[in-house]
């Protein structure tokens, strides 16, 4: 992932074709059970249950023309999400953050 001073990671995007190539059919059966909850948590909440996004790869030259049309409106900081882990491959290896509490 090319890095991009001030993007807040605010949102898992999993690749359709990856989910059927690298999950087996308990796996996928694991992430539809779970994405339905967070779908009908969200209705109880009062917020759209399934929403659509725009994903833009990182590493496409006109990047620093979205992050600018992102800024002018609004929508470009660092703010943390609690909800969101960054974290590294390294030789398939899964690292993540050590915990600050």
């Amino acid at each position: 992932m090319t890095e991009i001073p001030g993007m807040e990671m605010k949102f898992t995007v999993i690749k359709n074709a990856d989910i059927e190539e690298y999950l087996d059919e308990g796996e996928k059966s694991d992430l539809s059970r779970m994405l339905w909850k967070i779908s009908k948590l969200r209705k109880l909440d009062g917020k759209v249950a399934e929403q659509s996004h725009l994903v833009i790869s990182t590493d496409e030259p006109y990047i620093p023309k979205v992050v600018d049309i992102l800024k002018e409106n609004g929508h470009w900081g660092t703010v943390q999400d609690p909800n969101q882990l960054q974290f590294e491959i390294v030789d398939d290896v899964l690292f993540l953050p050590e915990s600050r509490e």
